[in-house]
């Protein structure tokens, strides 16, 4: 038996290679963080934790709190961007199938159970769950009615609705945008180029998520400042310029 050592924990390679890897990237340790990660350690996936360092950190080792990586969590620390993230953790990661979940993300029983079954199909897909927004807005409702309808006619989805993909597919597109915004679009349309429909799974399954950046800064302000981002991006504006203007102003636009 042949093992590596992963964030500072000792794997079996042969004898616990996993049909699902759940990669996390956030900003810190949250109540929400922990009621994900103690869901997801009840199942057999699986689990790297990306937390967000900052130029005016100190320089962190790559193991995080001794009370999740003796669990098994492997917990790395990157420059703080989404994208750079998420790449860095799917680096470390072993199983076919990976699904980026963000740390507020609510309610994913079901949604683990219907992703540990692919995983054991071998199915080379990708795809995204229907997105529950929470909050006590009612227009969160139609925000959550749009996203999950537009993602499923154009296949470009956001990160709030829980991409997954296959090891294979993302090789294929040349690895996972390590941009630092707009890196869930970056990777729909590139999967999006080079795969037929039927390889993409719009679920019905819902996840949920905070729908408090609508409340906290405005529910129709935040709705035009996100399709300015998007539209931005989509003639050709640089994600790192829109990266600084997108956190230039947090009362504005928060991630």
């Amino acid at each position: 038996m042949s093992w590596q050592t992963k964030c500072g924990i000792m794997v079996s390679v042969e004898a616990a290679e996993p049909r699902l890897t759940v990669v996390v990237p956030c900003r810190s340790i949250t109540q929400q963080l922990e009621n994900l990660l103690e869901t997801l350690l009840a199942a057999s996936c699986e689990i790297v934790v990306v937390q967000a360092q900052h130029e005016s950190d100190l320089p962190m080792e790559p193991c995080g709190p001794s009370g999740y990586t003796d669990q098994g969590v492997c917990w790395l620390f990157a420059k703080a961007s989404r994208g750079s993230q998420i790449a860095t953790g799917i680096a470390h990661t072993r199983a076919d199938l990976i699904w980026v979940l963000h740390a507020d993300s609510q309610d994913i029983d079901e949604s683990l159970a219907f992703l540990l079954e692919l995983g054991r199909s071998e199915r080379a897909v990708w795809g995204r769950f229907d997105i529950r927004l929470e909050g006590s807005h009612p227009g969160l409702l139609a925000v959550a009615w749009a996203m999950n309808w537009r993602s499923r006619l154009t296949r470009i989805c956001t990160g709030d609705q829980s991409i997954f993909f296959h090891r294979s597919m993302l090789q294929d597109i040349g690895g996972f945008p390590a941009q630092p915004l707009m890196e869930d679009i970056e990777l729909c349309k590139r999967l999006k180029r080079l795969t037929p429909r039927s390889d993409f799974l719009a679920s019905t399954i819902r996840v949920s998520t905070s729908g408090q950046r609508w409340q906290r800064y405005g529910f129709f302000a935040t709705v035009l400042a996100m399709w300015n981002w998007r539209l931005r991006y989509f003639f050709g504006a640089s994600p790192q310029r829109l990266f600084q203007e997108y956190y230039r102003d947090q009362p504005r636009a928060k991630r």
